[in-house]
């Protein structure tokens, strides 16, 4: 992730602009070369330049035709939500994800997009938990449904200290499988960087150590653009649904990791961390080196794919390659949008047991009800240059747009500290709290768990997240709307290095903070990396 300053601001929108518009570029180049040659088409055609020109536009207009306007067909698809929880499922979790709201009026109002108050009304909110905990439009609930919305509003009245206006006002909130999805172009020529990207990617991780596992050739065929490596590639992929890289494990001490990647373009922002994490091992460990198997996401890597494996089937492909290389317990660490996939696998009862650690970083789960990753990634106008870099080259991407907008459900998503922590699948009394099936259970052993926080963070609330896993089971500490950054976290016995934070929470979970840093910038500091690399060879000792 790029900064803020005026000279970042200037280059991004620059590469924007050419990566939007470049047909429109060389059809000017076009008729500029045509004015210096007197009008001439014959002398344009065999100019070398006017050639170039026109034959990239041709190239452009057959890409639009025949594959961008296609795959963005399937944006107008309904997405297909997951079977209902039962109402006490529901209530459960409406009451778990309100005892876990900071500040309810900012929550009501950052889900309607910043509207004003006197135009969010009873039916706006009505509608809003209809799509959040019923995943239908208004219309298509049933009478006791209705029953079930007006309790919610009761308690959404409650925490706000007042009624809320009858009817329906102007306001118009965020339901992201609901809402039309919405990209931005961008030409056949950024494909050709991805796959160039991704290129170097693959040369830098077989250089590395790592083991590429491909698609089968008829998979890369459907791919834009294409793996010509998968083509010649010597071991394929014991998963249908994705490819991934693989570095032998032989450390006798040591369990291996699991890395799940974020959005972007796959691999090669974690390349260095990756080969750090490899080189340390080879270095410091004397009984051989810690495995690693990253997983490729490509449907949220900047390219068009088939539609993103559900959650069943990612499940099942997961511990297809597990089986495969006989790893029967691992460190599971993910990135970002990996923490999605992480969820799902801590939810998993064929793989939950087996992950021995968790390191999250910067994840986007926790506290996944409140609106800031669902409005910061989806919904806000961009200003600064992080904020358009992650608009136009993430948000408004075709494929990242299609996955979130139609395959991410919240409910599947959200991840709780005892799920973490690997308690029962009900919250234990050690905690606190109401489980989101409500009840008590008895506590399994605790895993160990690191979740690393960025804090200027432009997509995740990251002082939110680290008020809820520093409080005392599900407990909140109320803000103090005066405390700036890390002001609230400096309350907590921390302490502090030159890159920032740690804490021991009261619940067990190691807590990095990264002063100074944004969302992904973890990976863009060596001294960053160390810290990461350090952390994750620490959870991976048996």
């Amino acid at each position: 992730m790029i900064g803020t300053s005026i000279p970042e601001y200037i280059f991004i929108r620059i590469c924007i602009f050419m990566l939007q518009y470049t047909s429109l570029l060389c059809v000017l180049c076009l008729v500029l070369l045509a004015a210096t040659l007197s009008w001439s088409l014959a002398a344009v055609l065999s100019h070398p330049l006017g050639i170039v020109l026109l034959l990239y536009c041709i190239a452009d207009v057959l890409y639009a035709i025949l594959i961008y306007i296609p795959h963005n067909r399937r944006l107008k698809n309904e997405a297909i939500h997951p079977p209902q929880h039962s109402r006490e499922e529901r209530r459960a979790l409406f009451q778990r994800c309100f005892t876990n709201v900071p500040d309810v009026r900012r929550y009501v109002q950052m889900w309607f997009l910043g509207a004003d108050e006197s135009e969010i009304r009873r039916d706006n909110v009505h509608d809003f938990i209809l799509w959040a905990f019923l995943d239908k439009r208004p219309g298509q609930e049933s009478d006791e449904e209705d029953e079930e919305l007006d309790e919610y509003i009761e308690i959404v009245e409650g925490r706000l200290g007042r009624r809320l206006e009858p009817g329906r006002g102007k306001a118009e909130s965020l339901r992201l499988t609901l809402d039309e999805v919405e990209t931005r172009y961008r030409s056949v020529v950024w494909y050709f960087l991805v796959g160039v990207v991704d290129f170097v990617s693959h040369c830098r991780l077989a250089h590395s150590g790592f083991h590429y596992h491909a698609h089968s050739p008829s998979t890369t065929r459907s791919l834009i653009p294409p793996r010509l490596q998968d083509l010649v590639a010597q071991r394929h992929s014991e998963s249908d649904g994705f490819t991934y890289w693989h570095r032998p494990h032989t450390a006798s001490d040591k369990l291996p990791v699991v890395f799940l990647h974020g959005i972007g373009i796959g691999l090669y922002p974690y390349v260095p961390f990756l080969t750090q994490l490899n080189s340390q091992s080879k270095e410091q460990d004397g009984k051989g080196q810690i495995g690693i198997i990253a997983i490729e996401i490509l449907p949220v890597s900047f390219r068009l794919t088939e539609e993103p494996l559900d959650r069943a089937e990612f499940l099942k492909q997961v511990a297809t390659i597990l089986v495969a290389h006989g790893w029967d317990r691992f460190v599971l660490a993910s990135h970002s949008y990996g923490s999605v996939l992480a969820t799902h696998m801590l939810r998993s009862e064929n793989l939950t047991d087996r992950i021995a650690s968790v390191v999250l970083i910067d994840p986007v789960t926790i506290l996944l009800h409140l609106p800031d990753v669902a409005y910061n990634f989806t919904r806000r106008r961009p200003k600064g240059a992080n904020e358009w870099q992650l608009w136009y080259f993430a948000s408004m991407d075709p494929g990242v747009a299609h996955c979130l907008g139609r395959h991410f459900f919240w409910k599947d998503n959200i991840v709780w500290k005892e799920e973490l922590l690997g308690v029962a699948g009900r919250l234990p009394a050690e905690v606190g709290g109401v489980g989101d099936q409500g009840g008590q259970d008895t506590a399994r052993p605790r895993r160990n768990v690191a979740v690393c926080l960025a804090e200027r963070d432009l997509i995740v609330d990251t002082s939110a997240v680290a008020q809820y896993l520093s409080a005392d089971g599900d407990g909140w500490v109320t803000p103090n709307p005066a405390d700036k950054g890390d002001a609230r976290l400096k309350e907590q016995p921390m302490e502090r290095d030159r890159l920032g934070y740690s804490l021991l929470t009261r619940d067990g979970i190691e807590l990095l903070w990264f002063s100074g840093l944004d969302h992904a910038q973890v990976f863009d500091s060596r001294q960053a990396q160390d810290r990461l690399c350090s952390l994750i060879r620490r959870h991976c000792t048996k």
